[in-house]
């Protein structure tokens, strides 16, 4: 895997295996509330063994022309929504919102990352629906998933 080139040896991907979803947001409100890919570590992952997620919109590009640039956007710029916004970047309590643009690639490590989509809506219909293309990339065999951080469930999920 090319990635692991680059790579620290606990955060290796499998070579051989991979996951992935389409997801097609109608509008209408449609979201994903605040989340962790993988919960990781033995207290909770289940086995789930995604490490670094790959996020690409596939709507047309130029589908936000006219709105602000990265790190500029906020999900009050744009009617359509669907903004995927990351909780504690770049640094704790501070989010960071990134419109869904076309030909966009976001990036991610899937056992850390808080994060969530903002309400989707089609004033337009079709034209204006959220179109993303996830793939999971998972650990290899010397890759490890990282438990959740304690202080990091309170502080978002309630949760500790």
């Amino acid at each position: 895997h090319k990635l692991n080139q680059i790579l620290p040896e606990s955060h290796m991907l499998s070579g051989a295996e991979q996951t992935n979803k389409l997801a097609v947001c109608l509008g209408g409100g449609s979201m994903y509330d605040k989340h962790i890919d993988n919960l990781g570590g033995d207290d909770g992952g289940g086995g789930d063994q995604r490490k670094l997620t790959a996020l690409l919109y596939l709507q047309p590009p130029g589908s936000h022309d006219g709105q602000p640039e990265f790190p500029n956007e906020k999900v009050g710029d744009d009617p359509r929504g669907g903004y995927f916004q990351a909780y504690d970047v770049p640094e704790e309590g501070q989010m960071t919102c990134i419109a869904p643009r076309g030909d966009r690639l976001i990036m991610f490590w899937s056992d850390s990352l808080v994060h969530d989509v903002s309400p989707s809506f089609a004033p337009a219909g079709d034209a204006d629906r959220r179109w993303a293309l996830t793939i999971w990339f998972v650990v290899g065999e010397t890759g490890t998933i990282r438990p959740t951080d304690v202080e990091i469930e309170q502080r978002h999920f309630g949760l500790g």
